[in-house]
């Protein structure tokens, strides 16, 4: 029982932490197009809760259950069944990355928008969360050595 709680925590953490990292870039991409990031009072504490939400959530979810540290560790440290854990999760965060982000491409360059700094800073994140997050995701029993 113990051990479908934590999935089920952790999963809740990934889905909230991904969440408040979208909800940031898309509160600073409509201020930015409306030109209202100046301006609107509500635009701006929203944004910040979203921050604040995306810290807690990330460092709950990914630094203190090791899943950060364990997926950003050298190959040379882990043992067999770590290094084929850690390829599969790569393979899948990578395949979800690429068609994330070509899409994300072919929609702004349909529409005619360019790439903010903010947009770029997001991808990044996500390319170093989504491997921690197909473990976190994927492993019923995770335990960072």
């Amino acid at each position: 029982m113990e051990q479908k709680k934590s999935i089920s925590k952790r999963r809740l953490g990934v889905v909230i932490t991904f969440i408040s990292l979208f909800s940031i870039v898309s509160i600073f991409e409509y201020g930015r197009i409306e030109h209202l990031l100046e301006q609107n009072i509500i635009l701006q504490i929203t944004g910040i809760i979203s921050l604040i939400v995306f810290i807690v959530s990330l460092t709950l979810t990914f630094i203190k259950t090791g899943l950060w540290k364990f997926t950003h560790k050298s190959l040379n440290t882990l043992d067999e069944r770590e290094i084929i854990l850690t390829s599969k999760s790569l393979r899948y965060a990578y395949a979800i990355f690429t068609v994330f982000t070509l899409f994300l491409l072919l929609s702004l360059s349909i529409l005619g928008k360019p790439l903010s700094i903010v947009s770029v800073v997001s991808l990044i994140v996500f390319t170093h969360l989504l491997p921690a997050s197909v473990i976190a995701w994927t492993e019923r029993k995770f335990e960072n050595k």
